[in-house]
């Protein structure tokens, strides 16, 4: 195995033991075990419906709006029962509609972008990571999402491209920096019956057994909560195995690093001697 390779391998193992938590996340025994990550977006604006979500028996991770009414409160809660926090950081969209306090534009200099930046993670404790609200024009912009992801390697956070656009820019950015970074695979309730919040929610379920892990968003919605109370406790009889979002990363930058290495030992670099022949 190069040199190389077996640091970057050992770097990333390290960062999955120290974002995991629990080792028992993630079962080691079943190679091809199916592991899904659920996030929950727009947090912040009602306290109990935010804990209602929170006391959801799974890892959920809950991605707060910065700058809200209960945003400390909502992160303590979680923090408190050991799930994991996000930054829903506002950023500009196409539709040039309002994005809300604290959000990220293309017309900020980088100071002031980056001072927005440093007071929106601030006003949500207890965040590990960044996902976009919003967004469908700021993760085009390769300048902005360098600022960005510069400024999220320098403070160890992890990114989910919540994919407001196909032509988003962002996880590129991040993995140019060397961010942990994930996409978003399936938005739960875009429509908010409860059969169109069940075929999103299959769907997410094929698209993991597809791929062997996958990100769904959700929204603090009445049915969405509802739906979640009587999913959750049937997916351990199904192999499927809830992760906080940053083990879900880790894992899958894991399985890509293994990737890699089955395919420097199935095509190796010729030697010098025969590049030379």
């Amino acid at each position: 195995m190069p040199r190389l390779f077996r640091f970057t391998l050992l770097l990333a193992l390290i960062w999955c033991q120290q974002v995991m938590g629990q080792a028992a996340e993630i079962d080691k025994k079943h190679a091809d075990a199916v592991y899904i990550a659920i996030i929950i977006d727009d947090l912040g604006h009602n306290l109990q419906r935010g804990k209602a979500f929170i006391d959801l028996p799974a890892p959920l991770t809950f991605a707060i709006l910065p700058h809200t009414t209960h945003a400390h409160q909502i992160a303590a809660a979680a923090h408190q029962a050991r799930k994991e926090i996000m930054v829903h950081l506002p950023m500009a969209n196409v539709a040039n509609t309002p994005i809300g306090p604290g959000g990220l534009t293309a017309n900020q200099p980088k100071v002031e972008f980056l001072v927005a930046l440093d007071a929106a993670i601030k006003s949500v404790p207890f965040a590990q990571g960044i996902n976009n609200h919003t967004g469908s024009y700021l993760t085009q912009q390769p300048q902005q999402m360098n600022w960005l992801m510069s400024d999220m390697k320098q403070r160890d956070l992890f990114f989910v491209d919540s994919r407001t656009t196909p032509n988003s820019v962002a996880k590129i950015v991040a993995d140019e920096h060397q961010v942990f970074a994930s996409s978003r695979d399936v938005f739960l309730d875009n429509d908010r019956n409860p059969e169109a919040i069940d075929a999103a929610f299959q769907y997410l379920i094929k698209k993991a057994r597809q791929d062997g892990s996958a990100i769904a968003i959700g929204h603090p919605y009445p049915e969405t909560l509802k739906y979640l109370k009587k999913a959750i406790p049937k997916l351990a009889a199904e192999g499927i195995q809830v992760l906080t979002t940053s083990s879900l990363i880790a894992l899958q930058h894991m399985r890509h690093l293994e990737q890699r290495e089955l395919e420097l030992h199935a095509h190796p670099a010729p030697s010098v001697a025969a590049a030379s022949d």
